[in-house]
């Protein structure tokens, strides 16, 4: 399994009495590709930060890749997902004043292993990704939002990740350029057998995924 969720509770500790997330159990397993969706608020960036270790559950047994998140610290769930999980944000979290190649350098410092030939992984992904090389070395800001998402996926494969998890990161794009996105999402990943979970309240999605999961199906109705 890619993912498997048992007994997962999450609150906020200045608000232990509200559950914001409650799931009985839930799996994804290797190599699917599955959109979560529903409104929001529900939840859905809380669900993927907790599967990528950036939030510790409240309660409950959290396997991603066959490795217990809930038993690790969060220096070690840090590591476990530099070396082995990729994540895409809602607002790609680029540094504005780096350009592309140091933007996905950062990414690869934090990662135990991989190649030491990362620049040139990180130009054949721009390269695969569609970014002209002229672009490479601008910063991040003066590139367009189409080209900044690019990156945030250039940085988010560098390591090689078995997962990658993407939160809404087509939010800000018009049809056509979403739908160029995807298309180069999907082949990067099936070259590279990776396991998809992706967040989205866009519906006209789901043509592109195996798997389409409601919030409410997965988590049960927050108290």
């Amino acid at each position: 399994m890619a993912v498997q969720l048992t007994g997962v509770q999450f609150s906020y500790e200045n608000d232990s009495q509200r559950q914001l997330l409650d799931i009985e159990q839930w799996g994804v397993e290797r190599g699917e590709r599955v959109l979560i969706h529903g409104p929001s608020g529900a939840g859905k960036t809380t669900l993927l930060n907790i599967m990528s270790g950036l939030l510790a559950c409240t309660r409950g047994n959290v396997s991603v890749l066959d490795q217990r998140l809930d038993q690790m610290s969060g220096k070690q769930r840090d590591q476990f997902r530099a070396n082995n999980i990729g994540c895409v944000f809602q607002r790609f979290n680029l540094i504005p004043y780096l350009n592309a190649i140091d933007n996905i350098g950062l990414a690869r410092t934090f990662s135990a292993g991989g190649s030491v030939q990362w620049r040139d992984e990180a130009s054949a992904l721009l390269s695969t990704l569609r970014i002209e090389q002229s672009d490479w070395v601008k910063p991040t800001s003066n590139l367009s939002m189409g080209q900044q998402q690019r990156v945030a996926i250039a940085r988010a494969l560098i390591n090689s990740p078995l997962l990658l998890i993407a939160d809404e990161p087509t939010s800000s794009l018009d049809s056509e350029n979403r739908d160029n996105f995807l298309s180069l999402l999907m082949e990067l990943i099936g070259s590279r057998d990776m396991t998809l979970i992706f967040v989205s309240h866009d519906m006209a999605l789901a043509e592109h995924f195996t798997r389409l999961e409601a919030l409410s199906d997965i988590a049960r109705r927050p108290c």
